[in-house]
């Protein structure tokens, strides 16, 4: 025989009625106050298992995003050029320097909250 057929022999002794049978006649075994932990014991873990699921999905938030392109005539010189990019330079610092005094503002508050935390041992 070829192996995966070795393989299927198993399925052969499974059986849902047969698995129903087994199940019951392992509770009659069990006393009352041992069907109720394993009841509590399996709604635990449902418990469990579906609030993870549920804490698992988020939604991506939507952000618009609108990309502005100029128009330059093409027959502009040299020096409109350079006089374009000094004053897109400026602005193109201007908005590093608050990003940069943001950041640190943000640096400084997280270095409060360590501090703090390293004085009650954290």
């Amino acid at each position: 025989m070829r192996p995966y057929l070795d393989a299927m022999k198993v399925l052969k002794f499974l059986s849902p009625l047969r698995a129903v049978r087994d199940l019951r006649g392992f509770l009659k075994l069990r006393h009352r106050y041992e069907l109720g932990f394993m009841l509590a014991a399996f709604f635990v873990t449902v418990l469990i298992v579906a609030a993870l699921f549920k804490d698992s999905y988020f939604e991506k938030q939507y952000k618009r995003e609108i990309i502005f392109v100029q128009n330059w005539r093409a027959d502009r010189t040299l020096n409109e050029i350079i006089a374009q990019q000094k004053i897109d330079e400026a602005k193109r610092l201007k908005r590093e320097a608050e990003f940069k005094k943001k950041a640190d503002e943000r640096q400084r508050q997280w270095k409060k909250i360590d501090d703090g935390l390293k004085e009650w041992g954290i």
